[in-house]
């Protein structure tokens, strides 16, 4: 959904009053609902890489990243050695079962002195330039890498994410009824009595709700980074 289709369901949803507040009002508070957003939560955002070298440029999309999944190519030990089924269950030799305790042995131990696989982000502070992407210890035969992380949603950007788009709708409809309501109000210095008040209150517990609700949803970002 992009801004004018927004403009269009934020008129719908306060009909059949028409709303006082104009358009390029309501557009602006479209604008902080993403801004509030891209703030205090975060947009997933998933994309295949190949492994190239430790040092990988992203796209200018990535905010940040969460994890990095090393696509390896596993070196199986047992795909050339014969195996035997009986009745659904696999019956190797003891060669073999050593060699599988080896090579167990062998990944403790890789953890043990520290060769596990990391990485480091490294933020661009110019907008039209790449993050990069520093990793160590990349699991051999590593052809790719998939990075998660985040995304910031731009002002002009179509969202199609239904639960982004269910907050950044909601949030404006919140802020342009607190908008909506404070003109209203202003009215009663005129001696013309309304709801514009009411109109303050309501706006201002749904953008409670609002905000709580997209703190538990965004613990996703906070939680894998912590890991």
């Amino acid at each position: 959904m992009n801004k004018l289709e927004t403009l269009d369901w934020i008129k719908t949803e306060f009909l059949p009053v028409q709303l006082i507040t104009n358009d390029e009002t309501i557009l602006q508070q479209y604008d902080n609902a993403i801004r509030y957003f891209n703030t205090h939560s975060a947009f997933k955002y998933v994309k295949m890489y190949q492994a190239m070298s430790p040092r990988l440029q992203l796209d200018v999309d990535f905010k940040n990243v969460v994890q990095v999944l090393p696509a390896t190519i596993p070196d199986s030990i047992l795909q050339n050695h014969p195996l035997w089924t009986l009745t659904g269950i696999m019956i190797i030799d003891n060669m073999s079962s050593d060699l599988v305790m080896l090579s167990e042995s062998y990944k403790n131990y890789r953890y043990y002195i520290g060769t596990d696989f990391s990485f480091v982000f490294e933020k661009s502070d110019d907008p039209a330039v790449g993050p990069y992407l520093y990793m160590k210890n990349l699991p051999n035969n590593t052809t790719r890498i998939c990075v998660i992380g985040t995304k910031r949603i731009l002002p002009n950007e179509d969202v199609t994410s239904e639960s982004v788009l269910d907050f950044l709708l909601n949030y404006t409809k919140a802020l342009v009824k607190t908008i909506e309501g404070n003109t209203l109000r202003k009215t009663d210095a005129i001696s013309v009595h309304n709801d514009g008040q009411a109109m303050i209150n309501e706006g201002i517990e749904e953008i409670k709700e609002l905000k709580a609700r997209l703190a538990v949803d965004g613990r996703w970002f906070s939680m894998a980074r912590r890991f």
